[in-house]
């Protein structure tokens, strides 16, 4: 029996299954006829259906639909995604479904998410979008890596990465979005950043609803690349949930299998509390700007700082301040003994790695 996609913001779209649509506006079911082929009859009226294998052929033909089809025309259409029933849920999966969408028909429109102008779903499948490299520095100012950051093209409207994100994960479209940026920062790493230099890579754990599967075509990307895993170390960003200590251990295992270390980003904001830290353990512990910002001058930060060094250091966690902006502050991390730091007084995200500001 197959298993119906459900439409939750935090369960992703899968790379292989099995799209079907069905519409009873007239217009709407020529250009179906014109993009996905001749439909099917079936009890319900006419069904048309795209099995996929990969998300480009998927990707494609959403963007063809949100693009042509009507305001009034989408109303009518509607579609249904699944999967093989051998495929697990993630373990966040809600048990019951509203009556509406018992059989797994939904509005089509609920696929179709975008920034400003910009369609979600071409945005991934042409990759219009870039990576930047900002410096990660010991207190002298040595670089030993890089964070690498998703950025709008040059030529392209301008976007905020968290937006884009943000909108992927109402559609589900979010696993397909942080694949691809992972491989964008992993061809620029290899460009860019030699061996034994340090590559830290964001990516949403919500996005892995399989560590075993999901993973393989990023550690393929790396070693296709001919990078070293060890050099990578893959950061949980900031505005995920990390209440499923299950899933996200199973995903660390995952990494840490293939040589790769972990970081928690922003520690101390939303989600990612000292508390969680010390159960995940990862490799490295970002301090959030919000407690670099004036740390020199502020006896909290310092509190904050000094609790978070000192819980790191029971399991061997190196922490790494963000947001560092002046001297002073560089001053009281260095003598506080945080061991690297990143932020615009070392240098600001770029398309290539350019010399930091502080001299060593």
């Amino acid at each position: 029996m197959p298993r119906y996609h459900i439409c939750n913001r935090r369960l992703p779209l899968r790379d292989a299954g099995l799209l079907e649509l069905a519409s009873d506006d007239l217009g709407a079911c020529a250009l179906l006829e014109d993009l996905a082929g001749e439909g099917m009859d079936s009890g319900t009226g006419r069904v048309w259906t795209l099995r996929f294998q990969d998300y480009e052929p998927f990707l494609r033909l959403v963007t063809h639909l949100q693009r042509w089809l009507s305001a009034e025309q989408e109303q009518s259409v509607r579609c249904r995604i699944s999967y093989a029933d051998d495929e697990e849920e993630l373990a966040t999966a809600p048990v019951d479904l509203p009556g509406e969408e018992a059989d797994g028909w939904v509005p089509i429109g609920f696929l179709f998410a975008g920034v400003g102008r910009d369609r979600i779903s071409d945005l991934i499948l042409n990759r219009r979008f870039t990576t930047y490299m900002q410096p990660i520095v010991q207190p002298s100012g040595t670089v030993v890596g890089y964070e690498f950051l998703l950025r709008p093209l040059p030529e392209q409207p301008p976007f905020r990465p968290a937006e884009m994100f943000a909108a992927a994960r109402e559609a589900g479209l979010h696993s397909y979005l942080d694949r691809e940026a992972r491989h964008s920062a992993i061809r620029l790493a290899a460009r860019h950043v030699p061996r034994g230099v340090k590559k830290f890579v964001n990516f949403l754990p919500s996005s892995i609803y399989r560590p075993s599967s999901c993973l393989e075509h990023t550690f393929r990307a790396i070693r296709e690349n001919g990078l070293d895993p060890a050099d990578f170390v893959f950061e949980v960003v900031e505005t995920e949930r990390l209440d499923d200590t299950k899933h996200l251990t199973a995903i660390f295992d995952a990494y840490r299998g293939e040589g790769i270390r972990l970081a928690m980003d922003d520690v101390g904001e939303k989600y990612a509390t000292l508390d969680t830290m010390e159960r995940l353990q990862p490799d490295y512990v970002k301090l959030d700007r919000k407690w670099i910002s004036g740390c020199h001058a502020d006896p909290a930060k310092r509190r904050h700082i000094e609790d978070v060094l000192e819980r790191a250091a029971r399991f061997h966690g190196v922490v790494l301040a963000e947001g560092v902006e002046n001297e002073q502050e560089r001053l009281y991390l260095a003598k506080a003994g945080v061991p690297l730091l990143q932020g615009y007084l070392f240098g600001r995200p770029a398309p290539v790695p350019l010399p930091t500001a502080v001299p060593v």
